[in-house]
């Protein structure tokens, strides 16, 4: 009786831990919340500027086109203002495929942000139930220790009175039904 105390005691000890431990692996969880939060705000303001940019390209792409049909009405004239005219439109055509290429990589980003945020609320759901399982273990081996603490203090008073009523010796148990018969 005494062993199985004992052996409930640090199965309370364990289970306390595994709680503290839980309650630890939370408080890492709700770190990466926040910081997820972060990274999609950032993110926003990012296809923000990217929206910028975009309406700044179709501009410069506008100012390219009017600059070479300038330099065409101008004819021999114009030099190399149909050159920098078409530099413009590479330009702002580069820019724009850049841009798209940064908002894929964004969506993608944002994509695994959402994966991450449901691997998180899984990992949470899964530690408030190890904390739960640790709390209800914790009172199932508080019950198993107080009950075989109470277990052995009746045999420890029984073993005293068989001992008190024999005049000091111990005989054997005997089972009630092999004593009737």
């Amino acid at each position: 009786m005494k062993l199985i105390s004992d052996n409930s005691s640090q199965v309370n000890t364990l289970s306390e831990r595994a709680r503290d431990s839980a309650d630890q692996g939370e408080q890492a969880l709700s770190g990466v919340r926040s910081t997820l939060d972060a990274f999609v705000e950032s993110s926003a303001q990012i296809n923000s500027f990217l929206e910028e940019i975009n309406l700044l390209t179709q501009q410069v792409h506008i100012l390219g086109v009017n600059a070479a049909i300038e330099a065409a009405s101008a004819g021999k004239h114009s030099g190399g203002f149909s050159i920098i005219a078409e530099e413009m439109r590479r330009i702002a055509g580069k820019v724009k495929e850049t841009s798209g290429d940064i908002h894929s990589v964004l969506e993608h980003s944002g994509a695994l942000a959402d994966n991450t945020v449901s691997a998180i609320q899984a990992a949470s759901e899964t530690l408030e139930l190890l904390e739960v399982s640790a709390g209800l273990s914790i009172e199932l081996s508080r019950s198993i220790s107080a009950a075989a603490e109470t277990r052995y203090d009746n045999l420890q008073l029984y073993l005293a009175a068989t001992v008190t009523e024999n005049g000091g010796s111990i005989e054997p148990l005997q089972d009630e039904g092999a004593s009737k018969s």
